[in-house]
């Protein structure tokens, strides 16, 4: 084998086994050439994509603007780097860095997924206003609270209840300092995976649920299957339930006189464990959907929340593979419907 051939053999494999995904166009933006990553990403077929216009693959392409940039690139051989955000029906909503860079008569095109550092960006950004606001404001409230306890009458009754007042705030507080520290367990890839026990973990947490407003008038229905020898994080089973049951009463339909949860866990064929959650409570509008697993979002001001447990739950579960889904309809109810792989050969 020849130098040449060898150096063209190393390009070869460097290019289909590169996590970057590259695509190269011929002058006329015709494909003729498309490597192993971008392929196996969008399950496309090599021989069906190559000598396909960009307008075939891409629709889009000139309403984005980027046909005309690409177009210039070719003219010009200046290189450019573009983001470019992209909602695609199977895989979501993408945000890609596009380079774009003559190659021949043509154009070569690299696009790196950073879907997942925008969001982070943008979780930090709300993070960091809304931590500031949610622990701000029941200091605030603390130290408003003892000011009139320490500056007004001595009556017992009057300094119970601002003991009382305090009591609440710094509850409030601790709540979303464990929110968030169990948010950064899971973030950091803290793992920590153990036998579950379905029943038991259910019953602690409505355990714990019981002082919430409403838990009395709420009726539970449960179908626990026993699922012996399944692992999976503790504390994320506990934090699914606990977020899931804590939202079902505190979002119940208090014009409807029988209030329900209903809570299914079942053994799957494949050894996934199905959970599910379903209420009839407000629902969520259709309208809003789309962002209840944003970190800090709050769907409705009927209760309170810091709109960070329903993000954690999703990261946390996505994290070990599993993944979560829900159906609501305003005034009907609302289902959560959980799928847990079995992390028995887990090395956390």
């Amino acid at each position: 084998m020849t130098e040449g051939n060898e150096i063209k053999n190393i390009r070869s494999e460097f290019f289909n086994n590169a996590e970057l995904h590259f695509i190269v166009f011929d002058k006329n933006l015709n494909v003729i050439d498309i490597n192993d990553s971008l392929l196996k990403y969008y399950h496309l077929d090599y021989n069906t994509i190559i000598g396909k216009n960009v307008l075939e693959i891409g629709p889009d392409i000139k309403e984005k603007g980027l046909y005309d940039k690409y177009l210039e690139v070719i003219r010009t051989g200046k290189p450019i780097v573009i983001e470019d955000s992209l909602s695609h029906p199977k895989f979501g909503n993408q945000h890609n860095r596009i380079k774009v860079f003559k190659v021949g008569d043509g154009i070569g095109i690299t696009a790196s997924n950073i879907t997942e550092l925008k969001d982070t960006i943008s979780a930090l950004e709300s993070f960091s206003y809304k931590v500031t606001h949610d622990i701000n404001s029941p200091i605030a409230s603390i130290l408003g609270i003892t000011n009139l306890a320490l500056n007004g009458p001595n009556d017992i009754n009057e300094l119970k209840m601002y003991l009382e007042l305090a009591q609440e705030s710094a509850k409030q507080l601790i709540n979303t300092l464990n929110q968030i520290n169990k948010t950064l367990r899971i973030q950091k890839g803290d793992t920590h995976v153990e036998l579950i026990n379905f029943e038991q973990i259910i019953l602690d947490v409505k355990k714990s649920l019981t002082y919430i407003p409403g838990y009395n008038v709420v009726r539970f229905e449960e179908n626990i299957e026993i699922i012996p020898d399944f692992y999976f994080d503790k504390l994320i089973i506990i934090s699914l339930f606990q977020n899931l049951i804590d939202n079902a009463i505190k979002y119940r339909n208090e014009k409807r006189n029988a209030s329900f949860i209903k809570i299914n866990v079942s053994k799957e064929e494949d050894s996934t464990t199905k959970v599910t959650v379903t209420d009839n409570g407000i629902g969520i509008i259709k309208d809003l959907q789309k962002n209840i697993f944003k970190l800090f979002y709050r769907a409705t001001n009927q209760s309170s929340g810091n709109g960070i447990g329903l993000y954690t739950l999703r990261y946390g579960i996505e994290k070990l593979g599993g993944h979560i889904k829900f159906e609501s309809e305003e005034n009907i109810g609302t289902t959560f419907t959980i799928y847990l792989p079995n992390k028995n050969n887990f090395n956390a």
